[in-house]
């Protein structure tokens, strides 16, 4: 770790601090991307740094901020991706909040250790009727209604959309036993907001130059067109 004024902690994996890691680099703040190991979770744990035990976390130089959607609204204010308008802001609140609950897709299934049942688990998820085909449904809707381009009916790019868009298609990564990309291909409409939001300027930019096997590799242009 360095002595940057912005430090976030999280594990080496998209997950839910991947909307903040973007926000952090379109707003140019000098930061720190913290990849957590259990050794470091468990001292910061122990240490009281994590105010409700969990990750990620952000320390700033006004103090620690926790839990992802409290982080991403802060950075938001500083990469212009909040409305100014007091009630489109608080509409992008509405979508958050509301639309939150249905991303909780592979809960039940972390504390499964034997793989292919864990597998098998996560296959049925996305079954007719099943919990992650009614939150696929459900946001593919919400596109629909939207009146602009974007997730939220905003002018423009919101920190609803990198949510949105971070951790949607971060679970088709290949990182997750039995959650498999070609599930997306039952969704031209998600599909269709990928592609706005991955050649979104500032997104493809941030994208552009991946390491090998990252599992950013979703986020890029054209990531699910076969």
């Amino acid at each position: 770790m360095t002595s940057k004024p912005y430090q976030l902690f999280y594990w080496p994996i998209p997950g839910r601090a991947e909307a903040a890691r973007v926000a952090l680099s379109l707003a140019n703040l000098d930061w720190e991307d913290v990849l957590l190991d259990s050794e470091l979770y468990a001292s910061m744990k122990s240490n009281g740094e994590l105010p409700w035990g969990m990750v990620p976390l952000l320390k700033t130089p006004e103090g620690g901020l926790a839990e992802s959607i409290a982080i991403l609204r802060y950075v938001g204010h500083m990469c212009n991706l909040t409305p100014e308008s007091a009630f489109m802001a608080a509409k992008v609140d509405e979508f958050i909040d509301g639309i939150s609950p249905h991303f909780s897709i592979l809960e039940g299934t972390f504390g499964i250790d034997d793989i292919n049942e864990r597998t098998k688990a996560r296959e049925a998820l996305f079954l007719p009727d099943a919990k992650g085909t009614k939150g696929l449904k459900l946001l593919e809707k919400k596109i629909q209604e939207s009146p602009t381009s974007w997730i939220a009916g905003t002018k423009e790019m919101s920190i609803a959309d990198l949510m949105v868009f971070t951790y949607t298609f971060g679970l088709f990564s290949g990182n997750f036993d039995g959650v498999y990309a070609s599930v997306l291909s039952d969704y031209q409409v998600l599909l269709e907001y990928h592609d706005v939001m991955a050649n979104e300027p500032r997104i493809k930019a941030h994208y552009a130059e991946l390491p090998e096997g990252s599992l950013c590799w979703t986020y890029q242009p054209g990531a699910f067109t076969n």
